[in-house]
């Protein structure tokens, strides 16, 4: 029961805060300011650079995402999301994957985000892709220690963003509009889905620390 309250309440909240947000002055002049600026020429290569370098600095992207929705809807918005973590995506995995990889373990070390490397299987990076129990931002570097192939990584990056982008632009697009039957509906959606990820995420692919505690010895990359 404590688990789904920790679920549920951040959504409510969420929804509640966002729900109101066009009553306020300041927030509804915020979000006309970013529709009209999604139109001009630089605002995709601006989304861009600024998930680029919050990829890079593992900041969470969730803000960028949620202004993507207000910008461009939830199709529009997912469509760029999704294409644009994709393609970022590749940054940080090539710099673990380079000859930055040692400084870059030690970096997430020290964050406390354990290294995967050793283990190049394609569908366990897709279900901690479709399952973000690993953060987006955090994933992009471990996948690289890894040695996971760049094919592989790139196509279970974008099958395994799809379910977490486009439902999460959906929430925020449609909890803006303030419709509480559509806000009550978004909830239940999200919340189901955080329901489910946390039962599967108990079977989700062994940690590079279990079995003893010992990280796999195969770090040499595998073929392309």
């Amino acid at each position: 029961m404590t688990s789904l309250a920790a679920i549920a309440l951040p959504i409510v909240v969420a929804a509640i805060l966002l729900s109101n947000l066009q009553r306020l002055p300041f927030a509804a002049e915020l979000i006309a300011g970013l529709r009209a600026a999604a139109t001009e020429w630089w605002a995709v290569p601006l989304f861009i650079a600024l998930y680029a370098l919050f990829a890079l600095l593992l900041l969470p992207v969730g803000l960028l995402s949620a202004a993507a929705a207000l910008a461009w809807g939830w199709k529009v918005g997912g469509a760029i999301e999704l294409v644009t973590c994709t393609l970022v995506a590749l940054v940080p995995f090539q710099l673990a994957r380079g000859a930055l990889a040692l400084r870059v373990e030690q970096f997430l070390r020290r964050r406390g985000i354990e290294s995967l490397a050793g283990r190049h299987e394609f569908f366990p990076l897709l279900l901690l892709r479709i399952l973000p129990v690993v953060p987006y931002v955090a994933l992009n570097y471990l996948a690289g220690l890894a040695r996971v192939r760049r094919r592989d990584y790139i196509v279970a990056t974008f099958l395994g963003s799809i379910p977490s982008v486009f439902l999460f632009q959906w929430f925020v697009a449609t909890a803006g509009e303030g419709s509480p039957l559509k806000v009550m509906g978004a909830c239940a959606v999200v919340a189901l889905f955080a329901i489910i990820v946390r039962v599967l995420s108990r079977g989700r692919p062994a940690s590079p620390t279990d079995g003893g505690g010992r990280r796999s010895a195969s770090t040499a990359p595998p073929p392309e």
